[in-house]
């Protein structure tokens, strides 16, 4: 089985916040960018922390192996790993997933495409119900 990495997002105003923040880093290195007419360190500084930002925002992905899924957080020090077993059911409405474990539920965001593959990546003896 080949093991897919498919990217995902939180929920849309976690999503929203989140990227918000990345893109003052942003916004406030060019800023004193401009304001010197040169670089400054201030603004190498607010450049690192947007392109921390930045990688740890594109780090969020749902990598299925051949035995569970691997779910990686914004948090570099965050990684779940759940057996296909310990996964009660799926769900799929549009481009929202809810994966329902024993113990709590996960509620990602997909791409449209993303959701077709993360469909056919999943096993059959996981349920999988859609809308």
């Amino acid at each position: 089985m080949k093991k897919y990495k498919i990217r995902w997002q939180p929920e849309r105003s976690l999503a929203i916040i989140y990227w918000s923040v990345t893109l003052i880093f942003l916004f406030l290195s060019l800023t004193f960018i401009l304001e010197r007419a040169e670089v400054h360190w201030k603004s190498m500084i607010f450049m690192f922390v947007f392109l921390l930002l930045l990688y740890l925002g594109y780090r969020r992905a749902i990598i299925v192996h051949k035995n569970g899924l691997q779910i990686n957080y914004a948090r570099f020090w965050k990684t779940d790993y759940f057996t296909f077993d310990e996964i009660e059911s799926v769900e799929i409405t549009a481009n929202f997933v809810t994966i329902n474990l024993k113990n709590h539920k996960l509620e990602l965001r997909l791409s449209k495409k993303r959701v077709g593959l993360f469909w056919q990546s999943l096993p059959e003896k996981v349920a999988v119900y859609s809308e």
